[in-house]
């Protein structure tokens, strides 16, 4: 178990009573769904947390007050097991057999980026991660935006959706570089991705790394500072054109928008800025500073 996470409930009932559980219960739920990435041309099958049982593509981001112990309650609507864990340096977590629901008590937590999600292979290999924002949403006088960093190899994830655990031992070779679950162009038409505000503004930035790999952002234009960091506290206060990402962290940016015009932002790895190789792509995405 999760070091201060809390295994509260667990049933087994139809999908209906499921439902209707979540609503006794009163907290956000996520709901463990699969369906398939029509964005890429290959179509992999993917796993997500929604926030609903609707599908999205997109991973649901969760949100917290700093200092406060809360509920969550997670639904597998997936046809099979999955681990769920509060991805805060810990890799143990709770089972989750299909068609169960499970509430879990999320410690309180400092303001800052944190990662949640699935830790069993399959899951975590078709892309069942996301963000829990702790203590942002409080800062209303800024605008917030978040960006889910990930790296895809569909030969991996073919392997996965297949049943069959992908060689260990085989180099990871990823194709596909994503923010929120989109790639370059489809990034300028996600809202969170896309940074548009007006001049003078200032903007917070949450950031989490759920590649199998370290990420470099270079922002043009401007510096950003660290506001938080899990894995990196010594950089908190650092500003920065060019920030490292590493593989599993949550970090929290802050930018002043004092320069009008239109400024890309990009992984400053080359593979990581082409759709299965092909430029421009990936994890690519632009800041709008409106005079």
């Amino acid at each position: 178990m999760v070091s201060g996470i809390r295994y509260v409930l667990k049933c087994v009932e139809t999908t209906g009573f499921i439902l209707a559980s979540v609503l006794a219960f009163g907290q956000d739920s996520l709901f463990i769904a699969r369906g398939t990435w029509d964005q890429l041309p290959e179509a992999p099958e993917v796993i997500r947390l929604n926030a609903s049982a609707d599908w999205s593509n997109q991973n649901a981001i969760l949100e917290r007050e700093a200092g406060a112990a809360s509920n969550l309650v997670i639904v597998n609507s997936d046809s099979t097991s999955h681990e769920w864990a509060l991805l805060n340096g810990d890799a143990e977590g709770i089972t989750i057999e299909p068609g169960d629901t499970a509430v879990v008590e999320l410690p309180a937590l400092a303001m800052g980026t944190y990662r949640l999600g699935l830790i069993d292979g399959e899951g975590g290999g078709l892309g069942a991660q996301s963000m829990l924002q702790v203590g942002l949403q409080q800062n209303a006088d800024f605008d917030l935006f978040h960006w889910n960093l990930c790296d895809w190899e569909t030969n991996q994830m073919a392997s996965w959706s297949n049943g069959t655990e992908p060689d260990p031992n085989a180099a990871y070779v990823p194709n596909y570089f994503s923010i929120n679950e989109q790639t370059y162009p489809t990034t300028l038409e996600d809202p969170n991705a896309l940074i548009s505000v007006a001049l003078g503004d200032t903007c917070w930035i949450a950031v989490a790394n759920h590649g199998q790999m370290d990420h470099v952002l270079h922002f043009h234009g401007f510096h950003v500072e660290v506001l938080t960091s899990n894995l990196q506290p010594t950089r908190i206060g650092w500003s920065k054109d060019t920030v490292p990402i590493k593989k599993g962290e949550g970090i929290t940016l802050q930018l002043v928008a004092n320069q009008a015009g239109t400024y890309p932002v990009h992984d400053h790895n080359l593979i990581a800025v082409t759709n299965a190789g092909f430029y421009p792509g990936g994890m690519l995405t632009q800041i709008i500073v409106d005079p």
